[in-house]
């Protein structure tokens, strides 16, 4: 005879199980929904949950309401200096976060690289990626002293700002890194 064939099966449910309290999430679901966490390579945890019965089995509400949102979320400023601010956003959810993130830097002023002219290049980088890329170096100037280049405008010295880099690499030579 098998094992226990005399005996009442018991009914198991996983909600009854002793780390899922009723009210709160698991400490490693709790992490994952309350915080971003930024990795060497990328940040993880950006996805988020919004819509309303997500926890609900588990007797928490999920769902966005602005008054729960306005007398929660804070900013904390960590480090504020003549050069730059760091702040935390707390209670806020990632997607949103983001949103203040983009609006910050389109809100910084910026000057554009108009045109970026390349003689003899022997890398295998295209001049358009090369050009993006030396447009997010930051170079202190404010660009309120400059004037705005139109198209019928000639490049001068009050709407213009002129770099020239001069690098060179030989073939053969030893990799630079």
């Amino acid at each position: 005879m098998a094992e226990g064939a005399g005996e009442e099966k018991k009914k198991f449910s996983i909600w009854d199980l002793p780390d899922v309290p009723m009210g709160q999430l698991p400490p490693h679901l709790e992490l994952q929904r309350s915080r971003v966490s930024c990795n060497k390579d990328a940040p993880i945890h950006t996805e988020s949950i919004q819509y309303s019965g997500a926890y609900a089995s588990m007797g928490i509400d999920n769902g966005s309401r602005l008054d729960r949102f306005s007398n929660n979320f804070r900013v904390e400023v960590v480090r504020l200096n003549e050069d730059d601010m760091e702040f935390d956003m707390i209670v806020i959810d990632a997607a949103i976060a983001n949103s203040f993130r983009r609006i910050l830097i389109a809100e910084l002023p910026t000057m554009a690289i108009e045109k970026v002219l390349i003689a003899n290049k022997t890398s295998i980088i295209q001049d358009e990626v090369l050009a993006h890329r030396l447009g997010l170096v930051p170079i202190r100037v404010d660009p309120r002293l400059f004037d705005y280049l139109s198209k019928n405008d000639q490049p001068n010295e009050k709407n213009t700002i002129v770099f020239k880099l001069h690098v060179q690499c030989k073939r053969g030579s030893p990799r630079i890194t």
